[in-house]
């Protein structure tokens, strides 16, 4: 089954997506972005997992096809934007399933407007220590524009140094998708930090999983989370990174329909 592309209006703009599946299939399944991705990292569980959900992988707002918010990012402001969408998109409720910063979204969006999600799915929940609040700035600075261009190879080594072992399109997609945000960035990072993120997942009434690959950098996060959690489950994928949701799409998607079904 192919993957549609399309578009939505918000108040603060277009908010550009994919999806695949049947909308007679039921509850649909959101998946939100990491950053600096877009939806398009998604596109192999939207194959996967085609036959079984009618999915939206929505643009966060600024990132890929999707129109930037006018003011600062925050989650909170994210999330509103996509609450919007989905309301716009006929969706009252949802199965959410969140990577890394789209893990981020997810929890503000049920906190927000609880009742929306009825299952939500969090890989890489970034329920941060103190020591990634200190280091995200840092590896999440913006490079300026340089006349001789240095500032490529810059976001090139920054993209690669996340998974050396990843296929060279995706971090040709991921570095091109830096290299767009330019000075902005960092923007996304810093309302990561800003998010009271434990305060909402305690607050999270609905089924929760919780899982990340046992490589990715928020792999550590997932007992202290799973403890917030009023009804959490916790798994993982051995050897799994930052790039999951592609590289190892076949066993995320098990994972996914397993515990939404």
């Amino acid at each position: 089954m192919s993957i549609r592309r399309d578009y939505i209006d918000t108040a603060i703009g277009q908010i550009h997506y994919r999806s695949s599946g049947d909308s007679r299939l039921g509850v649909p399944l959101i998946l939100l972005h990491q950053v600096p991705s877009s939806s398009a990292m998604y596109d192999a569980l939207l194959t996967e997992l085609a036959e079984d959900y009618w999915m939206i992988a929505p643009d966060m707002p600024g990132f890929g096809g999707s129109d930037p918010l006018p003011g600062s990012i925050t989650i909170e402001a994210i999330a509103k934007v996509f609450h919007e969408a989905l309301s716009n998109l006929g969706v009252s409720q949802c199965y959410l399933f969140g990577h890394h910063t789209g893990a981020s979204v997810a929890v503000q969006l049920e906190y927000d407007f609880p009742g929306v999600c009825k299952k939500m799915a969090l890989s890489g929940p970034t329920l941060l220590n103190d020591s990634l609040r200190e280091l995200l700035p840092t590896i999440s600075c913006a490079f300026p524009v340089q006349e001789d261009g240095s500032h490529l190879i810059q976001m090139w080594q920054r993209i690669r140094g996340k998974d050396n072992d990843a296929p060279l399109s995706i971090s040709q997609r991921e570095t091109l998708l830096g290299i767009e945000l330019g000075e902005r960035y960092p923007d996304a990072y810093m309302a990561v930090i800003a998010q009271d993120y434990a305060t909402q997942l305690a607050a999270i009434q609905c089924p929760t999983l919780i899982f990340a690959g046992t490589q990715d950098p928020l792999y550590g996060q997932l007992d202290d989370a799973l403890a917030l959690l009023s009804q959490g489950t916790r798994k993982e994928i051995k050897d799994g990174r930052t790039y999951g949701c592609e590289r190892d799409a076949d066993k995320m998607a098990v994972l996914l329909k397993d515990f939404f079904q």
